[in-house]
């Protein structure tokens, strides 16, 4: 269930799709978080695959934590949706963060939500992120290596980069 007003309304998302394809949690994760979830389609996806972790869900968008949450339920799947801009409503800490930055909300709030991500990880953490190449990959893994003790690109498609991170 998707509407107006939330990204990727129409279809689920290439970027989001190939990473969440790709994703496994490393060993001994338990603790899940969906940073920017829209309408919910990674959270309930990673939730079914992997019913073990706790699930997390989050984002700024009102009508998205909404869609969000009915999507779950409509999936039958169990976890949390929190209304939060970034971090700010998100106390914890995570094992996993995994994100489709907001490329239209510019630079500055991708590297803030990259920082951000850094500190809510667990030891040993992992943030995973998609990006394209034309919407700053490059300069996106260059700031990563400033923040995470190991960078890798797990695999590139059709311009999309995905980008996992170990605190």
């Amino acid at each position: 269930m998707t509407d107006s007003g939330v990204f990727s309304r129409h279809n689920f998302d290439f970027g989001s799709k190939t990473m969440v394809e790709l994703f496994k949690p490393h060993e001994g994760a338990k603790s899940f978080l969906d940073l920017g979830c829209g309408y919910g389609p990674i959270g309930t996806i990673v939730k079914k695959t992997f019913p073990f972790l706790e699930v997390t869900l989050s984002d700024v968008n009102p009508r998205a934590v909404q869609l969000a949450k009915q999507n779950l339920l409509k999936n039958d799947v169990s976890a949390t949706v929190i209304e939060s801009d970034g971090f700010n409503q998100i106390q914890s800490l995570f094992d996993v963060i995994l994100l489709n930055p907001p490329i239209r909300a510019g630079k500055q709030t991708v590297f803030t939500l990259y920082l951000e991500s850094e500190k809510h990880l667990l030891n040993d953490g992992e943030l995973w992120i998609v990006i394209q190449k034309k919407q700053g990959a490059e300069s996106s893994i260059k700031y990563l290596k400033t923040l995470f003790k190991k960078v890798d690109i797990i695999d590139k498609n059709k311009g999309y980069f995905v980008i996992r991170n170990k605190k």
